[in-house]
Order: structure tokens, then sequence, then C-alpha cells
């Protein structure tokens, strides 16, 4: 009997930490639940797929970046001014947001496939204007380059460097997501890695003093990144470890589409170092900046980041 004496403080402290991470989802999904009803679904065969839609005119599609929490809900101060002049598609990708988070793998090429069947089955039009923000112009431009006439023109809001998105999962990445995709020690250290203090260290809150408008937008991906259930951890496995990485440098300079490149002048990074990687491979990449605004310009400045959109679509 005293061999055993561990398991009961051991089966207390598991069911401590169960009890913490269920309420964790459940705060998190009854702070944000009441948004899902202004989304349309789409049944794609790995998962469905939700996504928003409003305005009349040239077709316009918004993918939102791929950090955790992230979705489409970064879209929201510019969607009402761009349905103005277009038909504005803002949809969650699959494992983020509201969309369904499969038990699976996302690779970069899920999401070109993924984007490709969205304009073909749900937006049922060519020439498609793009518009990305971070890692997601990874999937449009392979999307484009698969198929010539579905897009016309992409726009990339804060796109990383091309050496970065270029790295291919390593044996660390590997062991790592093995971890984060176990069922009981997986959503514990997911938690962990996505708790409060890690979202404000990772966008700089607690370093910078921060643009007011951006602060509600941290609080609502944190409340995604931990919204429905641990099946949230799947898609951030694969993002964290590089499976969502492709080399775009094998394709930027056979690309014939119009590209451009939207960064905020404080963005941390050194931007025409950054902007120099993209047109040196490919000189026709027109680049804008957006003053008063870091990482964010379409949430933190968005009338001139609007204004800039429009300057692009109609060039």
């Amino acid at each position: 009997m005293k061999k055993n004496h561990w398991i009961i403080p051991l089966a207390l402290t598991g069911f401590s930490i169960h009890l913490f991470n269920n309420r964790l989802f459940n705060n998190a999904k009854e702070k944000i639940q009441h948004k899902e009803k202004n989304y349309k679904t789409y049944a794609w065969k790995f998962g469905t797929i939700h996504y928003r839609q409003t305005g009349s005119g040239s077709p316009l599609l918004l993918i939102h970046d791929t950090f955790s929490g992230a979705s489409s809900v970064e879209y929201e101060r510019i969607i009402q001014q761009l349905s103005k002049k277009h038909e504005v598609f803002a949809l969650d990708l699959l494992g983020f947001g509201f969309s369904e988070k499969a038990n699976i793998t996302y690779t970069g090429y899920l999401y070109v496939q993924l984007i490709h069947d969205f304009i073909v089955e749900v937006i049922g039009q060519t020439h498609v204007d793009i518009i990305t923000s971070g890692n997601s112009h990874i999937f449009a431009l392979f999307a484009s380059h698969q198929t010539n006439d579905l897009i016309r023109k992409c726009i990339m809001i804060s796109p990383p460097g091309l050496a970065k998105i270029a790295l291919n999962p390593s044996k660390k990445n590997y062991t790592l997501k093995y971890l984060l995709e176990s069922p009981y020690i997986g959503t514990t250290l997911y938690n962990l890695l996505n708790s409060q203090f890690m979202f404000n260290r990772q966008f700089g809150v607690s370093d910078k003093p921060m643009n007011k408008v951006l602060l509600p937008y941290i609080e609502q991906f944190y409340y995604n990144a931990h919204n429905e259930d641990s099946r949230i951890r799947y898609a951030y496995a694969s993002s964290i470890c590089n499976y969502l990485n492709l080399d775009l440098r094998n394709i930027l300079d056979k690309s014939d589409h119009c590209l451009y490149i939207i960064n905020g002048s404080q963005r941390d990074y050194d931007i025409k170092a950054l902007e120099g990687q993209y047109t040196h491979i490919n000189p026709s990449i027109e680049c804008a900046t957006i003053k008063h605004s870091t990482n964010f310009p379409h949430i933190e400045n968005p009338y001139a980041t609007c204004d800039t959109i429009e300057l692009f679509l109609h060039d």
C-alpha cells in the first residue's frame, strides 16, 4: 500500500488540470459564440468552413494569418469599407476561428487546396482578387501558380521573410508536434503556450505602448485560441512546427500576376530589407507603407489601408 502512496495525489493533480483546461475552453466559447450567427458555412471535404459574405461588385477574398487564435476577425475594420465596391468573402481557415478543428496534420498544400475549392465552389468566379495577412500569402500564391486564371491580384499585408517560410519540419518539430497532439499532455502544454501571459508577450503588450485599437483584437485572438475544445491544438501544432511552410522563392519569379505588399511603418521588422527579398526575385511587386501602424495596419489604420488597397486593385 505504501508503494502506491503517489497514486492519489497524482490523480487529484490530473483531475485539477482537466477541470482547468475545460473551464478555459468553456469560458472562451461563452465570450465569442454569439458572433458565429453572422457566418455562412461551406461543407468542404476536410471539414466545415465558416465565412462571411457581404457587399456587391468584383469578388474579393480575405485570408487571415495562421498564428494561434487567428481568424477573419482581423479584417473587421476594413470589411464594411471594402464591401462598398466589392463582394467580400472573409473565411476562417480550417482549424481556425469558427471553422471545424479537424484532427489531422495541417499543411500548406491543404490550404492551397482549400483556397482553390472555395473560389471555385463558393465564389464561383475566376480572376478573384485576394488580400492575405502574414503567412497566408503562401497559400494564395501557390494556388494562383497551380491554376493560372484563379487569381487576378494578390495584396500581401505584413508578409514574413522568405527564408523563414521556407523552413522544413525538423526532428525537434516532429517531437513537439507529437507532444502537442497527445490527448492529455498536449492539451495542457497547448494551454500553457497560449496563456494570457504568453499572448501578451507574443504581441509585445508588456514591452511597448500598444495602439488602443489593437488591444481588443489581441483579447479576441486569445479567446479564439481557446474556443470550443482541445481539438484547436492540431492546427497550432502544425503551424509552429513548420508544416504550413512552402518555399515561395521557386514560384515568385515565375508569377505573372499583379502582386503587392503592404507594411505598417512601425512594424517589428526591417521593412526595406523584407521588401527587397521579394522585389529582388520579382521586380514587378509594388510596395506601400501605412503610417501609424505596426503588424496590423488593417486594424490600426483601416482607412489608409483601404485607400491603398483600392489604389492597387484599380491600378
